[in-house]
């Protein structure tokens, strides 16, 4: 059935969209669309950076072990580094076998004990680090008992603890941005679903004169869910855009804080899923509008909203 069929005979179609662009329906709703769209943004960026970050740290401590040398003496412990050091880079599998120097390991000590409190005779543990390849980090026990061994008193952290609660947090975070994300896209669709009923209810006399002349529910309702698809297009690329330069201020923030902060920054594909947000926002737009409009019409009471 063509357009011309479907309105019927008295019926013009053309780009006038039946309820016009101003109040409810025009540009305020998509300022409230464009803030949906960047709160959106904004949790959707939000996820896929904890995602990366995650990624990055774990990716660091995983591919690193620390191994521990006690003692009684200063002397004991030069001893048994010098072992652990040996062993380790005779070790299938580990790389880059370096001792953190004693001025560092001071260094991490001094918020507690202060600077220059450490006399030079106590017996400061060493601190030796290397990486490893993933097929000797997925069994540590014969690296930890040829250690144990040639050095009863090292320990080896593989800082499994510490990465299993992090992508645990990393987890529960991920899980909480995607919900923001989702609560974010219901308000819109809520918010277009009473503006629609609202700018029908508004120009009810201008429904009526469609119904006269012979326009039917469903054209009416393709008109102004046309008209939305436009709103929910221009508000979530404004807010989309928004949150991208909100993510790019955050990335120049973090930076700046000297590696205090974690980076907060997207790279080029996760910026791709920006663009999905005005495309879903109008889709989004469109169908709600449509269901309200054709819902409203067909009710016992068209114009209660």
């Amino acid at each position: 059935m063509s357009e011309t069929e479907e309105t019927g005979p008295g019926v013009r179609s053309g780009n006038t969209p039946i309820i016009p662009g101003s109040g409810v329906s025009g540009i305020s709703l998509a300022l409230v669309i464009g803030v949906l769209a960047f709160l959106a943004g904004i949790a959707l960026t939000g996820f896929f950076a904890v995602d990366a970050a995650v990624d990055g740290w774990s990716g660091e401590l995983t591919g690193t072990v620390t191994v521990q040398v006690r003692g009684m003496t200063p002397e004991e412990i030069e001893t048994g580094a010098e072992e652990v050091i040996s062993l380790l880079r005779s070790t299938d599998g580990m790389s880059n076998v370096t001792r953190l120097p004693r001025e560092e390991a001071e260094a991490l000590l001094e918020p507690w004990l202060g600077s220059g409190n450490l006399p030079e005779e106590l017996p400061l543990p060493a601190l030796i680090t290397g990486d490893v390849t993933h097929e000797l980090r997925r069994d540590l026990e014969p690296l930890r008992e040829a250690l144990a061994e040639a050095v009863p008193l090292s320990s080896l952290n593989d800082h499994s603890a510490w990465t299993d609660e992090l992508i645990a947090a990393a987890g529960r975070l991920r899980s909480l941005a995607f919900l923001a994300f989702v609560l974010v896209v219901l308000a819109a669709s809520a918010v277009i679903v009473f503006a629609a009923r609202a700018g029908l209810a508004a120009h009810r006399g201008v429904v009526e004169v469609l119904h006269l002349v012979g326009a039917t529910d469903g054209f009416i309702a393709r008109q102004i869910g046309n008209r939305y698809l436009a709103l929910g297009a221009l508000g979530g690329a404004g807010g989309a855009l928004l949150a991208w330069l909100a993510t790019k201020f955050l990335a120049v923030v973090t930076d700046d804080a000297g590696g205090f902060l974690p980076a907060f920054s997207i790279d080029a594909s996760t910026a791709l899923w920006l663009l999905t947000i005005p495309l879903l926002l109008g889709g989004l737009a469109t169908i709600s509008a449509r269901i309200a409009v054709l819902r409203t019409l067909k009710g016992g009471d068209r114009f209660v909203v």
